[in-house]
């Protein structure tokens, strides 16, 4: 099909401006460059952190749920916070009182929290003393993890639907709890992940933007930042094969370039081995590392801002995505939303079915994927497991090499 001036409903639309599907930022589409690092051992962590930033990151990510307390001093050593962006994820309210001890009540701006929506309310204590902060000075803290929906196979539309539900939750969560718009909207940001349909995850990216502002725009915000939708990017497992890594490089390039093209803030690529039984390899961590410094230190994806915007392809992509996860998202807000039983079950279920379809169509080569279910890599490859991480309301993230080996 070929698209024309007519397939697309484009409006005059600039960077900074409603609807916001360009974005809000104007003069660069600059992204901090991530890197996940769990938390076990302390020592071991920062000896990880300052390795990745001599390799070129400038974003990490402290996991710190496996643990309940953390030794900062140790974990922290070296690390220069004035110019080295952190999210952590905390397990309880006790690491937070250690982490605001460390910093003697300043915790640095840098810093931002990745508390999930779907924890941050039964988590009574450390929500009562984020809240409490927040209405202090606001910071994101509110993580809407949308990536772990898609790595579980759902579609663009369904991740968006999921995102606007949880994002509008936890916005009126922190007004019920004392914070203005403009506050509570300075404090929820975006986890999104990115698959391999290329034009598909750039136009989801935008229409998320777009959406998002639609639902700030209805409690009428004093402030025009309000309308930010901050997103991090990860690129995950679900396409990546133990026995094909070069392929998976190609994968993961062209998946960092939609995040890029999208205009996310911060990108993670996961190296694409580290949920496997065996850890990630250096290799595949340098690799993820040097994914987006290539795209701005020689392709120069950072200098301009929706790149495909204006396109009639991508236009109409953008505007049907939004439109379909909107009408879901309105349903799931129509019936109870995820806090009733059956409205959870029944988007669970949905999530399920097409992630079956998605695992049938590979096993019936209906959709080829190199290195999966073709054109498997000849030379002897290290037995490797996948291992499935649980995310929201108990999906669990999949590999569909892992899958199709299952099965046979």
């Amino acid at each position: 099909t070929f698209q024309h001036q007519e397939s697309a409903e484009i409006s005059n639309q600039s960077p900074g401006h409603f609807p916001f599907t360009r974005g809000l930022n104007t003069t660069s589409n600059d992204w901090s460059n991530g890197f996940l690092i769990e938390v076990k051992n302390e020592q071991v962590a920062n000896k990880k952190a300052l390795e990745v930033l001599m390799k070129g990151c400038d974003l990490l990510l402290f996991d710190l749920s496996s643990s309940t307390t953390t030794n900062f001093k140790t974990l922290f050593e070296g690390i220069q916070f004035d110019y080295i962006k952190t999210q952590i994820v905390l397990a309880n309210s006790d690491q937070f009182a250690d982490l605001k001890a460390y910093f003697k009540g300043e915790t640095p701006t840098t810093i931002t929290f990745n508390q999930d929506s779907n924890s941050f309310k039964s988590n009574t204590a450390l929500s009562d003393m984020l809240v409490s902060e927040l209405k202090q000075q606001q910071r994101f803290a509110i993580q809407i993890n949308g990536f772990a929906i898609q790595q579980a196979g759902a579609t663009t539309w369904q991740e968006i639907a999921y995102c606007l539900h949880e994002g509008h939750s936890a916005i009126v969560y922190l007004m019920e709890n004392g914070l203005t718009i403009d506050e509570a909207a300075a404090c929820v940001h975006f986890t999104v992940g990115i698959g391999s349909n290329y034009f598909f995850e750039i136009a989801k990216l935008r229409a998320l933007k777009q959406n998002w502002a639609s639902i700030i725009k209805a409690y009428e915000p004093a402030h025009n930042c309000s309308y930010n939708c901050v997103i991090t990017a990860q690129i995950g497992f679900m396409n990546k094969s133990f026995k094909d890594p070069y392929t998976n490089l190609l994968r993961q390039t062209t998946e960092t370039m939609s995040a890029a093209s999208g205009g996310v803030h911060a990108i993670v690529v996961h190296p694409y081995d580290a949920c496997s039984s065996n850890g990630s390899s250096n290799l595949s961590e340098r690799m993820a590392l040097n994914m987006s410094l290539i795209l701005k230190e020689e392709s120069y994806f950072n200098q301009v801002i929706d790149p495909l915007g204006g396109s009639y392809a991508i236009e109409d992509l953008t505007t049907k995505i939004a439109r379909k996860s909107w009408a879901s998202f309105q349903q799931l807000e129509q019936n109870g939303g995820f806090e009733k039983e059956e409205t959870k079950l029944h988007f669970i279920e949905q999530i399920n079915q097409k992630a079956k379809l998605r695992l049938d169509e590979l096993q019936s080569a209906t959709k080829i994927v190199i290195g999966v279910n073709k054109f498997p890599n000849p030379q002897e490859v290290k037995t490797n497991t996948f291992i499935s991480k649980t995310s929201a309301f108990g999906l669990n993230s999949i590999n569909f090499e892992t899958e199709l080996i299952a099965v046979k």
